[in-house]
C-alpha cells in the first residue's frame, strides 16, 4: 500500500538568513513522500529570500503572494498542497531528518488516523544553531478533544511546527484565523479540539525551534493580551457547553491581567460559575503566571540587547 503524501508547508518573510538551512532539514526527512511548498509572503528584502527559495528548483513548490501575515501564507500553502498530511515548518526553524517518519509510524499504529492530530517535542537553538537549555515542562500523552481543549485554555499551547495535521481538519475547523497575529495558532488549535479532533502528544525532540532577536514573536508580542481577551470573549459567547464556559471562565482567571479578569467576570457572569474559593486560589496562579512572564520577558530582553 502507498504511504501517504506529507506536505510541509514553510511561510517566510524577510528570511534569507535561515531559509536555505531550514529547506535542506525539510527536504532531508527520511519519510519519502513528502512535497516542501514555500510561501513567500511579500518579501521586501529585494529579492533575497526569493532567490534562495528559486535556487531549489523543481526539488520544492514555490508561490509568491502580497503581504498578508503568517496566517495568510499558511493557508495558501494548505490550499496548494497535495497532500493528506500537513506539516508546518517556520522559515527559521528546523526539522531533524526523522521528524515526519516517526509521525507516520505513529500514525501507522492508530486506528483514528483521521481524527488524530499528532505532535512531536523541541528543542531551542540560537541564532547560530547553538543549543539553549531551558528548564521546560514537556507535556507527553493520549488527549482526547475534550482533554486537549482544557489543556490550550489553561495550560499551555502546542508548537505549531511539531504538528502533523490530517488536510481534512482544515475543512472541518477552519483554516489558520487571519484577525489574530500572535495567537493564531492557538486559536486554531483550540477549534480543532471544539471539532473533536483527538491529539497524541510525545516528547522526542524532532523540532529545532530558533530564538533570535528578529523573529515575529518578538516584535509583535504586546497584542498577545488584547488578541487573548478578544478570544476568550468570543468563546464564550460561541460555546453552550456549561463545562467548557467554566474551562474559559478559569482560564480568564489564571492569565489575564486583572482589569482584564474583572472586567470579563463580570459581563459574562463568572463569578456565578467560579466558587469564591477557586477564584482566590485562580488570583494567586494568575500572580504567579504574571510574575513568571515578566521575568521571562526581562531576560529575554537582557539576552538580546
Amino acid at each position: 500500500m502507498a504511504q501517504p503524501l506529507v506536505s510541509i508547508v514553510i511561510p517566510v518573510y524577510n528570511g534569507a538568513d535561515y531559509l536555505n538551512e531550514t529547506i535542506e532539514s525539510a527536504l532531508a526527512q527520511t519519510y519519502e513522500p513528502i512535497e516542501v511548498i514555500v510561501v513567500n509572503d511579500g518579501s521586501t528584502d529585494g529579492g533575497a529570500t526569493a532567490a534562495i527559495a528559486k535556487q531549489f528548483g523543481d526539488r520544492i513548490r514555490y508561490f509568491e503572494k502580497e503581504n498578508g501575515g503568517v496566517s495568510t501564507a499558511l493557508n495558501l500553502g494548505i490550499e496548494k498542497m497535495r497532500g493528506e498530511w500537513f506539516s508546518w515548518l517556520s522559515h527559521d526553524d528546523l526539522y531533524t531528518p526523522e521528524k515526519i517518519a516517526h509521525q507516520m509510524k505513529i500514525l501507522d499504529r492508530m486506528d483514528n488516523k483521521q481524527k488524530t492530530i499528532l505532535s512531536c517535542g523541541t528543542d531551542l537553538i540560537d541564532e547560530v544553531g547553538r543549543p539553549i537549555q531551558r528548564l521546560r515542562k514537556r507535556t507527553k500523552g493520549f488527549y482526547t478533544s475534550d482533554q486537549m481543549f482544557d489543556y490550550l485554555m489553561l495550560e499551555a499551547c502546542l508548537s505549531g511546527c511539531a504538528l502533523l495535521v490530517p488536510k481534512q481538519a482544515f475543512e472541518e475547523a477552519g483554516m489558520f484565523p487571519t484577525n489574530y497575529r500572535y495567537i493564531q495558532d492557538w486559536v486554531l488549535w483550540v477549534d480543532m479540539a471544539l471539532a473533536g479532533y483527538e491529539f497524541l502528544v510525545t516528547t522526542n525532540p524532532y523540532v529545532k525551534s530558533r530564538v533570535h532577536p528578529k523573529q515575529q514573536t518578538k516584535r509583535i508580542s504586546d497584542v498577545a493580551p488584547i488578541e487573548s481577551r478578544r478570544f476568550f470573549e468570543q468563546l464564550l459567547q460561541r460555546l453552550e457547553s456549561p463545562s467548557k464556559q467554566k474551562t474559559v471562565f478559569r482560564a480568564i482567571y489564571r492569565s489575564a491581567a486583572p482589569d482584564v479578569r474583572d472586567e470579563l467576570m463580570t459581563r459574562y457572569d463568572g463569578h456565578q460559575v467560579l466558587s469564591s474559593r477557586e477564584q482566590k486560589w485562580l488570583q494567586g496562579r494568575s500572580y504567579v503566571y504574571h510574575r513568571a512572564l515578566s521575568v521571562y520577558r526581562g531576560v529575554m530582553d537582557l539576552r538580546y540587547r
